[in-house]
């Protein structure tokens, strides 16, 4: 198969992929309050992909595909996935601790499915550092696409109300789901490699050495912070805004609205970084998250509040892919696996986690969803906009291909079996 139909098959597994996820996720908090799940409850059951991206960083994501082809991983785990958001669409779980449990179950089967599938794209795209980005760019554009056809049917069958549930949700990622499945089977065949990464690039003493990095344990901190409010948006938004005014059925498709800004944010991020640096290109990401978290805590009308989704975007861009990018590029090229896992263990894992329980826990201090609760994630974001400013002063190895001339230090993948390209891309976000 020529270049351009692989470069087409890889890029609907991308949009498949996302979509799954896309249809459901935007939607959670509000099916999870018609359910009368608590904040606390509702927090456990966001946190099961916090703990099941952990398990992923602590290595169990590597063993997956050390037996079967990955396309064959895929198809299989996605028609596991496809029975549990069934379940969940028909009614037939329901309750704070059957919900946590079916939850917990999927994550922990499908949160390798992310870093396996760059993995997948990395060992057949001809050029992958050159065009693994405009390949994700349609994972990114199916969770917007999903959204809107979520909204669609929802306004169609007029479940616009509360107490409704949102079931057409789960249906919808429950039919993408098993159309992936089966999708998956006609990817390029993708076998296990035997390799393994060697003692040295990974391990305590691999850790330590890139906490000894100039600016790392900086930049950990900052985006651990970081990941402690992020979860406010998936889990407080949804239903902050319905409770403002705005029609249940179109919430799935204001809350994709982040992703136009995260795109031309993915096309502008080397430039900017050439420009700005990593401190000037995160800082950016942190104010604007900072401004998107002060405005909804000033109680805004509803129009001002779903405006301020185009900030959501612009802080994916310079903070998570930028922050992966930075990471990328102070690691040594043998401990790039490792560095990813660090990144991954610290913000999608135990940040995110954290993140969860505290904004599940926020709301049941303040009583239930408000403008109130967003108070936390600004002064969060404000600490930590003075923090990075003040403390992190990086020096960049002059061999980045971002901020000194030179050719892309980038080894190859041909060698690496997608066990070791699932640590290096495992933190490829999986929220959109």
């Amino acid at each position: 198969m020529d270049g351009r139909g692989k470069f087409a098959r890889l890029a609907l597994m991308m949009a498949l992929l996302y979509a799954v996820q896309g249809a459901w996720w935007p939607l959670m908090a509000v099916h999870l309050e018609d359910q009368g799940v608590s904040g606390p409850e509702r927090a456990w059951i966001f946190a099961c992909q916090a703990i099941g991206t952990l398990m992923v960083s602590l290595g169990l994501g590597g063993l997956v595909d050390r037996v079967w082809p990955t396309q064959t991983v895929l198809s299989v785990i996605f028609a596991l996935g496809t029975a549990a958001l069934a379940a969940v669409a028909s009614g037939a779980i329901s309750g704070a601790g059957s919900l946590f449990a079916l939850f917990f179950v999927y994550w922990m089967i499908t949160a390798p499915c992310y870093g396996l599938s760059n993995a997948l794209a990395f060992r057949h795209l001809d050029r992958p550092g050159a065009d693994f980005g405009k390949v994700r760019l349609w994972g990114t554009a199916g969770w917007m696409a999903v959204g809107w056809l979520v909204s669609a049917i929802m306004a169609w069958s007029g479940s616009v109300r509360d107490g409704q549930g949102a079931y057409e949700a789960f249906w919808v990622a429950a039919a993408a789901s098993g159309i992936f499945a089966v999708y998956a089977l006609t990817l390029p065949h993708t076998p296990p490699l035997a390799q393994r990464r060697t003692a040295e690039s990974s391990g305590p003493g691999a850790v330590r050495e890139l906490l000894a990095r100039p600016g790392m344990i900086v930049y950990l901190i900052t985006a651990f912070g970081v990941c402690l409010t992020t979860p406010f948006v998936f889990q407080v938004m949804p239903t902050y805004l319905e409770a403002r005014g705005l029609p249940r059925a179109w919430t799935a498709t204001v809350m994709t609205i982040g992703q136009w800004p995260e795109i031309a944010g993915l096309a502008l991020l080397p430039g900017l970084i050439r420009r700005r640096g990593y401190k000037g290109t995160i800082l950016i990401g942190l104010i604007a998250w900072f401004l998107r978290f002060a405005t909804l805590a000033c109680d805004p009308p509803l129009w001002v509040a779903v405006a301020g989704t185009l900030l959501h975007g612009i802080g994916i861009a310079c903070i998570t892919i930028g922050g992966q990018i930075y990471v990328d590029q102070c690691a040594p090229p043998s401990r790039r696996a490792s560095a990813q896992a660090l990144n991954m263990s610290v913000t999608a894992g135990l940040g995110a986690l954290l993140g969860s329980l505290l904004a599940g826990r926020t709301i049941e201090g303040a009583g239930g969803v408000s403008s109130a609760v967003f108070l936390v994630p600004c002064l969060i974001q404000a600490v930590l906009i003075t923090f990075f400013g003040l403390a992190y002063s990086p020096r960049v190895p002059t061999t980045d291909p971002l901020v000194a001339p030179g050719p892309v230090r980038r080894p190859s993948d041909a060698g690496k079996s997608s066990s070791t390209v699932v640590g290096i891309l495992a933190m490829e976000s999986a929220d959109g």
